[in-house]
């Protein structure tokens, strides 16, 4: 789906696979020689190896096209069903919280394995033999991320920011699985129920929000870079973020800053979008959203933005 870190219902946005703020560099390297007037046929189109250059400075090549992909991530998960790609297993925050699988991806992971964080992650993984493992922000587990790098190809973050833009996910796996055309339908199809949105709500342009994740009962995280992954939703409606959130998170230098309940006032804006680790008793959902609001639209719900096969978290 297009939508921040955190916010399970709307389509990320953000710049192409090695265009615009995207550090991620990818090259087809050649597996055989070419012939003829240099072109290769469809089948070495297919099993050539492609080089990602990440912003971390590693280099992971991936041989042919991956058949056992593991997702260690809800928005690469998306990305993967979006090509039509079941991964043998999968990591989802959500279902980690809630203990089911989120609802906007059916029942497409019925054959899919569940990866437990609790529990012994690489041996997990291992017993799925995979031949490519998609680990966003397991670098920084470095004893994991070593050893998870010795089973198959494993890429992390594919960006500067702390949340990937959607836009390179979608691109660097259609470069993967050899479809780019298929990456460029699927820009085209999330960009174009976007651009149906400010249609139906010419009222968000101009407006401003806000996004916050609550941890525990007192602690909420704010998102405050208006350039990171995570806010690219946002500013394709024409919304733009809170000018104050944007201040505080130049003044921490954090792109995410934590802020004590006493001082929710700062989340005041236009819209205001929230989130939570926990839910109360006898809650359908751990999102909590501003239902009434300015922006023209009486509400902002999951199903406002769903598109069947193209959710990209």
């Amino acid at each position: 789906m297009l939508g921040v870190s955190g916010l399970p219902d709307m389509r990320r946005t953000g710049g192409l696979c090695g265009v615009r703020r995207s550090w991620v560099v990818v090259l087809l390297v050649a597996a055989v020689a070419l012939m003829g007037a240099g072109c290769s046929s469809t089948d070495e189109q297919f099993t050539a190896p492609v080089q990602i250059n990440l912003p971390d400075g590693r280099q992971v090549t991936v041989d042919g096209t991956p058949k056992r992909i593991v997702t260690l991530g809800g928005q690469w998960t998306d990305v993967a069903l979006s090509f039509g790609v079941v991964p043998v297993g999968y990591f989802d925050s959500l279902r980690q919280q809630t203990g089911s699988t989120p609802p906007w991806f059916g029942d497409k992971l019925a054959d899919s394995t569940p990866i437990e964080l609790e529990g012994d992650v690489v041996g997990a993984v291992a017993a799925l033999e995979p031949d490519l493992i998609l680990a966003p922000g397991f670098a920084s587990m470095s004893g994991s991320f070593e050893n998870l790098s010795k089973l198959a190809p494993t890429i992390d973050k594919i960006s500067g920011q702390q949340v990937d833009p959607w836009e390179d996910m979608v691109t660097l796996m259609g470069t993967i699985l050899h479809q780019p055309d298929r990456a460029t339908e699927i820009i085209a199809g999330v960009t174009a129920n976007t651009d149906e949105i400010t249609r139906e709500f010419p009222g968000l342009r101009g407006k401003t929000y806000t996004f916050a994740y609550l941890y525990g009962s007192d602690q909420l995280s704010v998102l405050g870079d208006a350039s990171d992954g995570a806010a690219k939703l946002f500013t394709s409606l024409g919304l733009r973020m809170a000018p104050q959130v944007i201040r505080q998170s130049s003044r921490t230098g954090q792109p995410r800053f934590q802020v004590s309940t006493e001082n929710i006032p700062m989340l005041g804006s236009d819209l205001l979008d929230g989130s939570a680790d926990t839910r109360p008793a006898g809650a359908h959902g751990g999102l909590a959203r501003v239902s009434k609001s300015p922006l023209g639209a009486d509400r902002c719900r999951r199903d406002d933005v769903d598109s069947s096969d193209q959710r990209i978290e």
